[in-house]
């Protein structure tokens, strides 16, 4: 009884370590004029306001060519208009070095969101000053994105398989006489 406690507590453990032991899928972003910038599949906002944007830190910005330390803020609607979506790229509180607008490029809520693959053909974004429109895309991403199984749930399945097996293994030792 105390080893299958013991298998127990540590199938339990790695049953949660498990999901911290996942890589996150960057996403690449090519947008109109040589800025690009890449993001993890599931970021981790360094701010946000649920029902309206998030805040992170992209991973190798250039804008217009150049190494960039702007932050970018990701909308679920357009100010504007209302609807849509976009994000702007601010180099200070008010900075504002990239302003678009058009569809949104993330699911979930602000707190936890998962960014979109736009595919090679990408998406137009307005400048809704100027009115220029730009084009973002995520070359070699899928746009319509397959979850995968998650390792965490196949790890249990894994783990509930070899208790079971532990269970069901009796030693079948004997002392016989000659």
């Amino acid at each position: 009884m105390h080893r299958f406690r013991v298998a127990l507590l540590l199938s339990v453990m790695l049953l949660i370590t498990a999901g911290f032991a996942s890589a996150d899928t960057l996403i690449t972003y090519n947008f109109t004029g040589g800025t690009s910038f890449e993001l993890p599949v599931n970021p981790v906002p360094t701010a946000f306001t649920l029902g309206f944007d998030f805040q992170v830190n992209p991973i190798n910005l250039m804008i217009n060519g150049a190494p960039s330390s702007d932050f970018l803020v990701f909308y679920n609607g357009d100010p504007v208009t209302g609807g849509g979506g976009g994000f702007g790229a601010f180099s200070c509180g008010s900075c504002q070095d990239i302003s678009v607008v058009g569809p949104q490029l993330y699911s979930g809520p602000e707190n936890a969101p998962t960014m979109l693959g736009l595919g090679d053909t990408g998406v137009a974004l307005t400048d809704p000053v100027s009115g220029t429109t730009s084009m973002i895309s995520t070359p070699g991403t899928p746009s319509v994105t397959t979850p995968e199984p998650s390792v965490t749930i196949l790890l249990g399945i894994g783990l509930l398989a070899c208790g079971l097996t532990v269970l069901g293994f009796k030693p079948r030792l004997a002392i016989t006489a000659n």
